[in-house]
């Protein structure tokens, strides 16, 4: 039998520190040696009098063991805790409730402060550190410390032992966290590959033992699908065909629940996410149920897994995505801006554009200035226009790109590519017919004096544009630049290449396949 070290006060307490700093994630490169020193000590004295220690210090390190232990590892400690509730459970006990019969969230911070107490020569009255509700002895109990084997193993493996609280599965607990981050817009994971998961798992298995869950989380993401964030269509495909799919199980169901019994979905998707989590094994509905309600909701759990309520919740949702499928990647049609971005004399409204680009303060900003880089790109492409309204047109669609680069959908991108593409690359190496620097060139020094000096970017722009597009019914701004250099073939053939490489690029990331970035031109600023 190995030589263990002996066990002192001190060392319970260096021990107690060790095993919360793996469950904090701050050791581990000797974690895996902890919990196997854990499982050797307890497999050798299931019943002994240290057993308590074992078992408990396994329970603090069970997330790390249920998640990143090294081979070997996890079979060890579940052996070991095996055996302590073989060996301990059915002893003697006149206690009629234990710890471990409750919440375990509510105690497992405070695991690392009660074991060095536990023996300590004190009772609970004498000892000014002791603030848990239950004594000592209750705590020390042999079917307590069984009743936390069960615990830990649960942990470990979920749903492989019984007679334990509730507990939302470890990996559960991940996808909440995962799911919050996205939904705050601070995501810790892929949301394409994060979304793409839990509409496998609706798709795979309709009428699971998970589908309400599955059927919230997607219902709580779908204004992040469709928000623009997420760039692959796969991504809508999957959630749109997952809804359908699950649908016909839904409808028809009987349904018991009168007006306003059906649970509210609230205004905080991420919330709505983490009761969705909740209902995806039976260990997330038991925590629902022992705490009458998660995050803020309270109503009955049966009327969460209401069918004809979840088939309202991926009606909803369906119809949600599918518009955004539509608008940020079907054909987006523009003729009807002819009336807002035309005047009567057929000449374009070179104010109400430069407007439409100078105005994020509008809450479809986005939008309007993607359908306005839509509609000038094809009307560039459709030859409408003088020389220098053709400039203006090709200009205005290319400022969008500038602004459009982290969200640009797919719908948009996609015509804006083929219409740049078209534009004669070969000025690009023959020398200009005109003195001095380019418009966007010279735009970017000024700008770059700074916004209390020259204004925001954009107003600069609008103001210059509309001047050059309009020069008698707008007056010259501060260092105007000349027609003809405007107009200049190499400035909007260098202002088109560095638009097409900013698509190019938001493309390979769209399909994945990496790459490198563009040639040159001059670069968006």
């Amino acid at each position: 039998m190995r030589d263990f070290r002996a066990i002192t006060a001190d060392r319970v307490r260096e021990l107690a520190g060790q095993w919360a700093a793996v469950r904090e994630g701050r050791s581990k490169d000797e974690a895996d040696r902890l919990v196997r020193d854990c499982a050797e000590r307890l497999a050798a004295e299931p019943a002994g009098e240290l057993a308590y220690l074992w078992t408990l210090g396994l329970l603090m390190t069970a997330e790390h063991t249920g998640w990143l232990t090294g081979e070997g590892v996890e079979g060890a400690a579940l052996v070991a805790l095996d055996a302590a509730d073989s060996a301990l459970r059915e002893r003697p006990c006149a206690h009629p409730l234990h710890p471990y019969e409750d919440d375990l969230d509510e105690r497992h911070d405070q695991l690392a402060r009660l074991l060095p107490l536990l023996r300590n020569g004190r009772s609970e009255a004498e000892d000014e550190q002791w603030r848990d509700p239950a004594t000592k002895d209750q705590w020390l109990c042999p079917r307590n410390i069984a009743g936390y084997a069960r615990v830990a193993i649960d942990i470990i493996d979920p749903g492989a032992v019984g007679d334990i609280p509730p507990r939302l599965p470890l990996i559960d607990a991940r996808k909440a966290q995962q799911l919050r981050s996205i939904l705050w817009d601070h995501p810790h994971v892929d949301p394409a590959y994060e979304l793409s998961d839990h509409a496998a798992a609706l798709l795979a298995e309709p009428d699971g033992d998970s589908r309400a869950g599955l059927v919230v989380i997607l219902h709580a993401c779908r204004w992040y699908a469709v928000s623009g964030r997420i760039r692959g269509k796969w991504v809508l495909d999957e959630m749109i065909e997952a809804l359908e799919n699950a649908l016909p199980g839904l409808d028809g169901e009987p349904c018991a629940h009168g007006p306003g019994e059906h649970p509210g979905t609230g205004e905080d998707p991420a919330a709505l996410a983490t009761v969705g989590v909740h209902l995806l094994s039976p260990g997330g509905r038991g925590v629902y149920e022992r705490r009458g309600g998660v995050e803020g909701w309270h109503t009955p759990l049966e009327a969460w897994l209401c069918p004809a309520f979840l088939a309202g919740l991926a009606r909803e949702a369906l119809d949600h995505l599918r518009a955004g499928r539509d608008k940020l990647f079907g054909t987006r049609d523009t003729t009807h801006l002819d009336t807002e971005y035309l005047l009567p004399d057929g000449r374009i409204d070179i104010d109400t554009l430069t407007t439409t680009y100078r105005q994020p303060w509008v809450t479809e900003h986005e939008e309007l200035v993607q359908n306005a880089a839509l509609w000038a790109a094809r009307r560039y492409a459709a030859g409408a226009g003088d020389a220098r309204e053709r400039a203006v047109l090709l200009l205005l669609a290319c400022w969008a790109v500038d602004g459009m680069v982290i969200d640009i959908p797919g719908s948009v991108r996609g015509v804006l590519q083929e219409i740049l593409e078209s534009v004669d690359p070969a000025p690009l190496d023959a020398p200009c017919p005109h003195p001095g620097e380019h418009p966007w060139q010279g735009l970017e020094r000024i700008a770059n004096r700074g916004y209390a000096v020259v204004g925001s970017p954009d107003d600069l722009i609008g103001a210059h544009l509309n001047h050059f597009c309009a020069p008698d019914d707008f007056p010259a701004p501060e260092e105007p630049f000349a027609p003809d250099a405007w107009g200049c073939p190499r400035h909007l053939a260098g202002r088109a290449r560095a638009a097409l490489d900013v698509l190019r690029e938001v493309k390979r990331d769209d399909d994945g396949d990496g790459g490198d970035g563009g040639d040159g031109g001059e670069g968006p600023w």
